[in-house]
């Protein structure tokens, strides 16, 4: 039995439609059933657990032998992590498969609170006598979904990297395929894997975006320190704003770039185009 932390995300959401696919035995472990089953479908078995409380979480897991855990971002995030390895320990579960951050991001002395919250976490796991698998995605091509409303209202996508920085891109469908393979077969014991599908530009993205759309979508690349006024005036919080600026600096000094064939290995399907993600999410992007 697979117990799921973070079923109901973005990426979460991917790895239970590819564990259905699989016919897995699994559940997933969510704050509120009712939503969860609007979400994730009445055919799913929910178990009501909160990372803020590990005495749920080891009563959720009770039975599993395998966990795949992945929570939001939040000032607390490495703590209820931490607190869930140890409570999976405590379940029986044998072996947990952590979808962590990218390499560059992930570091013991950061500016990012969420960087150096994975890399705490991932030292507990690996010191947890727990078996243990660490994923690494790179840049999710969802995340070009938070620039919809600006290509709706302003018709240009402005981001503070170059337009033409290589970008090691990955599809959350992708991510979720590989993690169900991984979670349903052996040999992963102690590895990590950089998940990347492709390498595109942000340019790559907005001429796959026009062509779609059928108008000219401009990418502007604009100082990082306006981005972040930006964030500031939105009411994004410190830690927040500290994640995304030191996100955009290592896109922007090429240190996400790279590629190779785990997608494929480990999914059997090649990866996931940028225009395939553009025209499964075309409507997202249309006035």
């Amino acid at each position: 039995m697979i117990g799921v932390i973070g079923g109901t995300g973005t990426t979460g959401r991917g790895v239970v439609a590819a564990l259905q696919a699989k016919g897995a035995d699994f559940r997933c472990l969510v704050r509120d059933t009712a939503k969860a089953a609007e979400t994730l479908g009445s055919d799913v078995e929910l178990v009501q657990a909160d990372v803020a409380d590990p005495a749920t979480i080891e009563a959720g897991l009770a039975g599993c032998d395998k966990l795949f855990l992945l929570t939001g971002h939040s000032p607390v995030m490495g703590e209820q992590q931490i607190s869930a390895i140890e409570a999976a320990k405590r379940a029986g579960v044998t072996h947990v498969v952590k979808l962590s951050g990218g390499d560059a991001i992930v570091q013991e002395v950061t500016e990012a609170k969420i960087g150096r919250a994975h890399w705490e976490i991932e030292q507990a796991l690996q010191a947890s006598g727990l078996e243990w698998t660490i994923l690494r995605p790179g840049f999710f091509m969802q995340n070009f979904l938070n620039m919809a409303g600006m290509v709706k209202g302003q018709g240009k996508v402005m981001m503070p990297v170059p337009a033409d920085v290589a970008i090691g891109m990955i599809d959350v469908r992708d991510t979720g395929d590989v993690a169900a393979e991984i979670l349903t077969s052996e040999g992963h014991n102690g590895k990590s894997y950089f998940l990347a599908g492709i390498e595109a530009t942000p340019s790559d993205f907005t001429a796959a975006l026009s062509s779609e759309l059928g108008k000219e979508i401009p990418f502007i690349q604009v100082p990082l320190e306006g981005a972040v006024g930006a964030m500031k005036e939105r009411g994004m919080p410190d830690w927040l704003i500290d994640h995304q600026a030191t996100l955009m600096t290592i896109l922007a000094e090429g240190n996400m770039g790279g590629t190779n064939g785990y997608v494929e290995q480990f999914s059997g399907h090649a990866p996931r185009t940028l225009e395939g993600f553009v025209k499964d999410n075309a409507g997202a992007f249309r006035d």
